[in-house]
C-alpha cells in the first residue's frame, strides 16, 4: 500500500499533438522557454527546426513591429555593457516587449546593429574586437571570435582624426544561408589600416565570411574592383546581399553577392536616377523579400521606390510619395541635401 502510494502518477494530455502545437504557436517566447522544462515531449517539439519555421512565419504574417535597440553609450564606458531592445507595434505605437542583455566585453562607444535574421542580431564594434549575436526573446547570446577586419584595426590604434577620415564599410550583414545555418557577410574597403598579407585578394576590396559551423572567418579571393559606399546598410533579399558603390566615373552600381555561390557581380539595370545619384541621397532596404531603392527629389518632394524583379534584373515602380502631404520635423531634416 505504501509503495502505491509513493507512485508517480503521469495523466495522458487528451489533446492530440498536433493540436498542442497550434497552441503553442500562439504563445509568446518567454512562455515557450518555460514550458520547454515540463515535458520532454514538449521540450523536442518546440526546439524542432519544423516549429521554429512555423512560429517565424506566424510572426511575419501578423502585427507589424518595430525593433529599438539602446546601447546607452557614455563617456568613461565601463568594461561591460547593457543593451536594451524594445520592440513596438506601429499600428498602435505601443511598447509590446522590454529586454535588456548585459555583455561582458566593452565597445569603446562605436556599436553596430546587424539587420534582423530570425531574430537574430549581430553586435559588433570596428574599434574592439567585440562580436555577438544575440536573441532578445531568449536573453541568449554567443560570442564570436573577431574578424580579421576588427583584429587589424586593434592593432592599428587609429587615432580620433583617423578614424573620423576613414571611409572604410563598418557594416557587415547577418543573413540566412540554408533551413538551420547563418552567415556573416563583411565586405570593406581595402586601406593602409587593414593591410593584410594573408589576404588572398590585394584589390580594392575585401570580403570576410563567418562560418558558425567551423566558428571562423574566412576571405573570400574575389571581390568587387569598385569601392564600396562606406555608410549605407547593406540589403538581405532573396538569397543576395547588396551594397551600394561610391561614384565612379559619375556612377553608382550595386554590387550584388549570391550568399549559395558566394560570387559577385555588378546589377546589371539600374534605374538612371539611381545611378546618377551621389548614394547619400539613397535609401536602400527590404520590402517583402525583395530589393528597394529610393531617392527624394528635391524640387519636386516626391520619393519614388522601386523594387527589383530578380527574374530579369527589371525594377518597377511601387510607390510614389508626396513628402509635402505629409510634412514632419524629421521629413525636413532628410530633404535638407
Amino acid at each position: 500500500m505504501e509503495a502505491a502510494e509513493n507512485q508517480v502518477v503521469v495523466a495522458p494530455s487528451s489533446l492530440p499533438n498536433e493540436l498542442i502545437e497550434e497552441i503553442f504557436l500562439r504563445l509568446p517566447v518567454k512562455v515557450l522557454i518555460r514550458l520547454r522544462s515540463l515535458s520532454k515531449q514538449w521540450k523536442v517539439t518546440l526546439e524542432s527546426l519544423s516549429f521554429a519555421e512555423r512560429q517565424l512565419k506566424i510572426a511575419k504574417q501578423s502585427r507589424l513591429e518595430l525593433m529599438v535597440i539602446d546601447s546607452r553609450l557614455k563617456r568613461n564606458p565601463p568594461p561591460d555593457i547593457k543593451v536594451g531592445f524594445r520592440t513596438f507595434c506601429l499600428e498602435s505605437g505601443s511598447l509590446l516587449s522590454f529586454t535588456r542583455i548585459n555583455i561582458s566585453q566593452g565597445f569603446d562607444n562605436c556599436i553596430l546593429v546587424s539587420g534582423n535574421c530570425d531574430g537574430l542580431f549581430c553586435i559588433h564594434s570596428p574599434k574592439t574586437q567585440s562580436i555577438y549575436v544575440v536573441n532578445p526573446a531568449t536573453r541568449w547570446l554567443r560570442q564570436l571570435p573577431p574578424a580579421r577586419f576588427q583584429i587589424l584595426m586593434h592593432k592599428f590604434n587609429p587615432t580620433l582624426e583617423e578614424w573620423i577620415a576613414m571611409d572604410s564599410v563598418f557594416h557587415l550583414a547577418f543573413v540566412k544561408a540554408a533551413a538551420a545555418d547563418y552567415k556573416l557577410v563583411w565586405l570593406y574597403n581595402s586601406d593602409r589600416y587593414n593591410a593584410d598579407p594573408s589576404c588572398p585578394n590585394q584589390g580594392v576590396t575585401k570580403c570576410e565570411v563567418f562560418d558558425f559551423r567551423a566558428n571562423a572567418w574566412r576571405y573570400l579571393a574575389c571581390t568587387p574592383s569598385y569601392r564600396i559606399f562606406p555608410t549605407q546598410k547593406p540589403a538581405y533579399a532573396n538569397g543576395s546581399v547588396y551594397w551600394l558603390t561610391e561614384p565612379h566615373e559619375g556612377r553608382t552600381e550595386v554590387v550584388d553577392f549570391d550568399i549559395h555561390t558566394e560570387t559577385f557581380r555588378l546589377l546589371p539595370k539600374i534605374i538612371p536616377a539611381i545611378a546618377s545619384s551621389d548614394p547619400s541621397h539613397i535609401d536602400m532596404c527590404t520590402l517583402d523579400n525583395h530589393l528597394c531603392m529610393s531617392k527624394r527629389e528635391h524640387v519636386t518632394r516626391i520619393q519614388d521606390i522601386w523594387r527589383l524583379k530578380p527574374s530579369d534584373d527589371t525594377w518597377e515602380k511601387i510607390f510614389s510619395i508626396d513628402l509635402l502631404s505629409c510634412p514632419s520635423p524629421q521629413t525636413e531634416i532628410l530633404d535638407q541635401f
